[in-house]
């Protein structure tokens, strides 16, 4: 017998960094309206990532609806002219990108044997309020909070204290655990496009391996010591349509039992421009080998093959952003 220091199971991030761009920059480049973090909060410490990914599926169909709404049509016009106006006049004030603030990385949760896997795990607090990611364009932060803040009656139903506005100039580095990316382009109102950078922590440990034919068994063989959590590598610029994304990451599920995801395909993809600001290429670092990722002590979770279930769907109301 021999031990293999392995990945045990995957994981989808837990919370996610929400961008609102459209082309209002210097020559048509992509700027941001509103940034916004959502954290998610996992009811136990459980063997499945499908209620993460039925929350980001959610989330984001729900955006796409208010964004596109013919009734936030004219104040999302106006604010784009402001936008534009406004990064025009700003253009020589920009920080360099290594100055530029970015969202701080979350510890994970600790391992748990799977037999403990329903034990209720320590909420994340709440964040706190801040101003400068709402003050310039307040209609477009307004429609990310009541996108986010539906009321669905979902199990996976986001806090006030669970979203906070970050500054305009935030960046998206790609080295934290726990959160991904999700940006969405109203550069045209009658196409809102949406693209997926979330990338999966590996799970992995040092496990014994009796023979190349026989995998550690989570159940019947010893628990590891420790377990590490590592950042999937490669990690492409690349926005992905949620069907990329389920195929590339998430083999788990199937589409076919799926019908928010199978939704949420439909809707047009944003191309890699729309990342030129959030996600500067210089920061489009690919590392290839395992003292490149990113790794901290935590814990193994596994992911149960669960089909997303259905959220109710929003109602349009009339002179302010649609609830979705």
């Amino acid at each position: 017998m021999h031990s293999e220091y392995t990945t045990i199971y995957t994981r989808t991030p837990r919370s996610l960094l929400f961008a609102i761009v459209a082309n209002v920059g210097p020559g048509g480049t992509n700027r941001p309206l509103a940034v916004a973090y959502r954290q998610h909060h996992d009811a136990y410490n459980s063997h499945t990532s499908y209620p993460r990914v039925r929350h980001m599926v959610a989330d984001t169909l729900s955006l796409i609806d208010i964004l596109s709404d013919p009734a936030n049509r004219a104040p999302l016009e106006a604010e784009r002219a402001l936008a534009k106006d406004w990064y025009r006049r700003s253009s020589g004030d920009e920080l360099p990108t290594h100055e530029r603030p970015s969202v701080p990385d979350t510890e994970q949760p600790p391992y748990m044997p799977m037999d403990k896997s329903r034990e209720p795990v320590q909420q994340l607090p709440p964040l706190p309020w801040r101003e400068d990611g709402v003050s310039q364009f307040p209609f477009s932060a307004t429609c990310v909070l009541q996108a986010l803040q539906r009321d669905d009656a979902s199990t996976e139903a986001t806090r006030p204290g669970d979203i906070q506005f970050q500054p305009l100039s935030t960046v998206f580095r790609a080295d934290c655990l726990e959160y991904g990316l999700i940006v969405l382009d109203i550069s045209d109102l009658d196409h809102v496009k949406y693209g997926i950078i979330a990338f999966p922590t590996c799970y992995m440990a040092e496990v014994p391996c009796e023979d190349e034919n026989m995998d550690w068994d989570p159940v019947e063989d010893d628990q590891p010591e420790q377990v590490d959590v590592v950042l999937a590598s490669p990690r492409p610029r690349v926005p992905l349509s949620i069907g990329q994304w389920v195929r590339k990451y998430c083999l788990w599920l199937s589409l076919d039992e799926a019908p928010r995801i199978l939704e949420l395909e439909e809707r047009p993809l944003a191309d890699a421009a729309t990342l030129d600001y959030i996600w500067p290429p210089e920061l489009d670092h690919h590392p290839q080998s395992s003292s490149d990722m990113v790794a901290s002590s935590a814990s193994s979770v596994t992911i149960a093959e669960e089909p997303l279930q259905t959220v109710p769907a929003g109602t349009t109301g009339t002179g302010r952003p649609r609830s979705a």
